[in-house]
């Protein structure tokens, strides 16, 4: 039987060990025979088990990470994530170790989301669908009527994003609705959302595998995710528009 490809994606969940038995071992294969493949996978465990060891011993963040660092210490405030809640550090130690933390909060605990994978591979079919010339893309949208049957409200696009294609695919929770959708500065995305028990709302967290980001959020009921191949700094940006934005 033939083995699926390897994609960046799983190389980047391999690294935060989420794949299962059957895909660890493909992506260790695949490791075996690309020596620059598996170079770089070792270079993103070293950084990781240096963030972990940062949180363990409550020091201050190494040189090499203190620019990933500051990025996510501004997002801070904005977060507000309370510092306080760490112990033991001086006012830059602790602001570097919770950025750090956050940084590998969703790889220490597994607690990214079941539909984030939904979402990403909903963005991969949205791509080929546009790359068909068989696939004829849907850009309408009737709210209302989604609303009624599937109990979704989606944020409205920021100024400047054009909806290219609405598609309903099924998830674990039940209908899911993706669009895809062109930005003013070339950039392909997509939005996913599919309903969530929790009534609780959260800002957007974000994600990288490999090329691709996922931001993902609760508002109202509903589970939301942005997907997009840019790093994952810039998309929790977009997210955070995104999310605050007025919705459907």
């Amino acid at each position: 039987m033939p083995i699926d490809p390897v994609t960046d994606f799983e190389i980047e969940a391999y690294i935060d060990g989420e794949l299962d038995t059957e895909r660890r071992m493909a992506v260790e294969d695949h490791l075996s025979r690309h020596a620059d493949v598996a170079a770089r996978v070792m270079a993103d465990l070293k950084v990781r088990s240096a963030l972990r060891l940062v949180l363990q011993q409550r020091e201050p963040l190494p040189a090499q990470l203190a620019d990933r660092a500051e990025t996510l210490r501004q997002r801070l405030g904005k977060r507000r994530w309370r510092l306080s809640a760490i112990m033991g550090f001086s006012t830059m130690g602790m602001a570097a170790a919770a950025a750090a933390l956050m940084l590998v909060w969703p790889s220490l605990h597994g607690d990214v989301p079941s539909y984030v994978g939904d979402a990403v591979m909903s963005h991969r079919v949205g791509l080929m669908r546009a790359a068909m010339i068989s696939q004829v893309e849907t850009p309408h949208f009737d709210a209302r009527e989604m609303q009624q049957s599937t109990r979704i409200r989606m944020p409205v696009p920021l100024s400047g994003w054009r909806v290219t294609d609405v598609q309903l695919f099924p998830s674990d929770a039940g209908p899911a609705l993706q669009f895809m959708i062109h930005t003013d500065n070339g950039q392909i995305m997509s939005m996913f959302a599919t309903p969530t028990r929790s009534r609780a709302t959260t800002q957007p967290v974000a994600v990288q595998r490999g090329d691709t980001a996922a931001a993902y959020w609760n508002r109202d009921g509903v589970s939301y995710a942005l997907i997009g191949s840019l790093p994952a700094r810039d998309l929790d940006r977009a997210a955070d528009d995104v999310a605050d934005n007025a919705y459907f």
